[in-house]
Protein backbone atom coordinates (compact mmCIF):
# COMPACT_ATOMS: atom_id res chain seq x y z
CA UNK A 1 0.00 0.00 0.00
CA UNK A 2 1.34 3.69 -0.70
CA UNK A 3 1.44 6.19 1.78
CA UNK A 4 2.63 9.64 2.36
CA UNK A 5 6.09 9.76 3.27
CA UNK A 6 7.08 13.79 3.19
CA UNK A 7 5.20 16.79 2.34
CA UNK A 8 5.84 20.61 1.28
CA UNK A 9 3.86 23.60 1.23
CA UNK A 10 4.88 26.14 -1.00
CA UNK A 11 3.37 29.66 -1.06
CA UNK A 12 6.17 31.42 -3.85
CA UNK A 13 3.26 31.99 -6.29
CA UNK A 14 0.22 32.59 -4.03
CA UNK A 15 -1.84 35.91 -4.08
CA UNK A 16 -2.99 38.13 -1.70
CA UNK A 17 -5.95 35.91 -1.34
CA UNK A 18 -3.99 32.89 -0.42
CA UNK A 19 -4.46 31.36 -3.44
CA UNK A 20 -2.26 29.18 -5.55
CA UNK A 21 -0.54 27.88 -2.85
CA UNK A 22 0.37 24.64 -3.81
CA UNK A 23 1.15 21.39 -1.65
CA UNK A 24 3.67 18.99 -2.47
CA UNK A 25 3.11 14.93 -1.60
CA UNK A 26 6.25 12.21 -1.90
CA UNK A 27 4.83 8.78 -1.73
CA UNK A 28 6.76 5.90 -0.34
CA UNK A 29 6.25 4.65 -4.19
CA UNK A 30 8.57 6.90 -5.62
CA UNK A 31 5.95 9.52 -7.61
CA UNK A 32 4.90 12.78 -6.20
CA UNK A 33 1.25 14.66 -5.85
CA UNK A 34 0.90 18.31 -6.02
CA UNK A 35 -2.32 20.00 -5.70
CA UNK A 36 -3.29 23.53 -5.46
CA UNK A 37 -5.32 24.02 -1.78
CA UNK A 38 -7.61 26.68 -3.45
CA UNK A 39 -10.48 24.20 -3.50
CA UNK A 40 -10.16 23.98 0.41
CA UNK A 41 -10.17 27.96 0.90
CA UNK A 42 -13.96 27.49 2.21
CA UNK A 43 -12.78 25.45 5.02
CA UNK A 44 -11.79 27.74 8.17
CA UNK A 45 -8.97 25.97 9.01
CA UNK A 46 -7.83 25.34 5.47
CA UNK A 47 -8.57 29.35 5.29
CA UNK A 48 -6.35 29.75 8.10
CA UNK A 49 -3.43 28.07 6.08
CA UNK A 50 -3.77 29.88 3.15
CA UNK A 51 -4.06 33.57 4.75
CA UNK A 52 -0.90 33.18 6.96
CA UNK A 53 -2.74 33.02 10.07
CA UNK A 54 -1.84 29.44 10.88
CA UNK A 55 1.89 27.62 11.03
CA UNK A 56 1.81 26.36 7.51
CA UNK A 57 4.26 23.47 8.91
CA UNK A 58 2.46 20.55 6.94
CA UNK A 59 2.98 17.21 8.80
CA UNK A 60 2.14 13.57 7.99
CA UNK A 61 0.86 10.37 9.64
CA UNK A 62 1.48 8.44 6.03
CA UNK A 63 -2.11 8.36 5.27
CA UNK A 64 -3.21 12.20 5.70
CA UNK A 65 -1.22 15.68 5.71
CA UNK A 66 -2.32 17.50 8.74
CA UNK A 67 -1.51 20.94 10.60
CA UNK A 68 -1.39 22.21 14.06
CA UNK A 69 -4.79 23.74 13.66
CA UNK A 70 -6.53 20.97 13.10
CA UNK A 71 -7.00 21.11 9.05
CA UNK A 72 -6.43 17.74 7.44
CA UNK A 73 -6.38 16.05 3.97
CA UNK A 74 -6.15 12.49 2.73
CA UNK A 75 -4.83 10.97 0.03
CA UNK A 76 -8.00 10.35 -1.36
CA UNK A 77 -9.52 14.38 -0.93
CA UNK A 78 -6.16 14.62 -3.08
CA UNK A 79 -6.79 12.36 -5.84
CA UNK A 80 -10.51 13.75 -6.38
CA UNK A 81 -8.80 17.44 -6.11
CA UNK A 82 -6.23 16.44 -8.90
CA UNK A 83 -9.24 14.40 -10.90
CA UNK A 84 -11.28 18.09 -10.69
CA UNK A 85 -8.03 20.01 -12.06
CA UNK A 86 -5.67 18.74 -14.60
CA UNK A 87 -3.35 21.39 -14.84
CA UNK A 88 -1.11 19.56 -12.85
CA UNK A 89 -0.91 16.38 -11.50
CA UNK A 90 1.01 13.09 -10.62
CA UNK A 91 4.83 13.48 -11.16
CA UNK A 92 6.44 9.62 -12.01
Amino acid sequence: MVHIKDVWLDDAYCDENGMRISLSVFLSNGASIMIYLDSKASDPLFFDILKGTCSTKAKTDGSCVYWENGASISLKEMIDILQADNRIGVVA
